[in-house]
């Protein structure tokens, strides 16, 4: 078998050291504000994104990665002797950045590529890469890499709180934000990641409350199995999220390290600065 190049986009959040560590090649998101477009991470890092967004007079966008952009990765990974691509990319429910990566395939001979729909995004999507380099690592095959990322993908959840509606509603990928913006007064929505789609799937009025109930899904999600990997997500809170991130240790009982990473510029712009939530998978 020859080099196996593991690919994802920014969206995964992935720290700087398991990119390294596993050779990951990650390809931006754009964000645009007004008539200006950055590379998600690259041109705009999360603070410069969150300076902008402060003094932003409306709301950036944000598009996937072009075909281009992606071929131009694939080749890049043929340059450091891969002649298989496995990449991993935010949920085709709500990017199009799976069909860009899938369009790239066809216009770089030389390489097998292929690409896998997370269904999800952010830590979840991070996990899914590192197992794969974690099978690759041990000699395992291209089949039993894309079998753990499979793992990854059935067991794990992603759920979040979020301060700021206007996001949700703006974004319009939320299901049921409408529904939460229309209450009589302000709540905080509850979003978890379900078959791919992002969702409203509850509200409570303080984040107090509504952290307990983040703390709640993904416990029930995981039904006692054993947990291989914790994180919290946040928008800017890095403060609040570190010390979130002992309370979720210690409601999980975890024994490891709770990974916490910001959301980033490209996911931001969806559910806006704030935000705090939970990701995790399981056996």
């Amino acid at each position: 078998m020859g080099r196996v190049a593991l690919m994802t986009d920014t969206t995964s959040n992935m720290p700087e050291a398991w990119v390294k560590e596993y050779d990951v090649i990650v390809v931006p998101v754009y964000v645009t504000f007004g008539n200006e477009s950055f590379r998600d991470y690259v041109d705009l890092p999360p603070a410069e994104f969150y300076r902008r967004l402060a003094a932003a007079d409306e709301m950036p966008k944000t598009s996937q990665p072009t075909p281009n952009d992606f071929a131009e990765a694939y080749r890049e990974a043929k340059a450091r002797g891969a002649d298989t691509i496995i990449g991993v990319y935010v949920t085709a429910k709500a990017s199009g950045t799976c069909a860009s990566a899938q369009m790239a395939a066809e216009m770089v001979e030389g390489v097998d590529v292929h690409v896998v729909d997370s269904a999800t995004t952010s830590l979840p999507m991070s996990w899914m890469v590192v197992e794969a380099g974690r099978v690759l690592r041990a000699g395992g095959s291209v089949e039993d890499a894309l079998a753990a990322i499979e793992q990854v993908k059935a067991h794990n959840a992603l759920v979040f709180t979020v301060t700021e509606v206007e996001h949700l509603l703006h974004s319009g990928r939320t299901v049921g934000a409408e529904r939460a913006a229309k209450t009589p007064v302000k709540v905080k929505p509850i979003v978890s990641l379900e078959d791919g789609v992002p969702q409203a799937i509850a509200t409570e009025r303080t984040q107090k409350s509504a952290l307990r109930r983040v703390i709640d899904v993904v416990r029930e999600r995981a039904k006692g199995r054993k947990l291989k990997g914790l994180g919290v997500v946040h928008g800017n809170i890095p403060d609040k999220a570190h010390a979130f991130a002992e309370e979720v240790k210690s409601a999980f009982g975890y024994e490891g390290d709770v990974v916490v990473v910001d959301f980033g510029p490209a996911l931001a712009v969806h559910f806006g600065p704030g935000l705090l939530g939970v990701a995790a998978y399981w056996e």
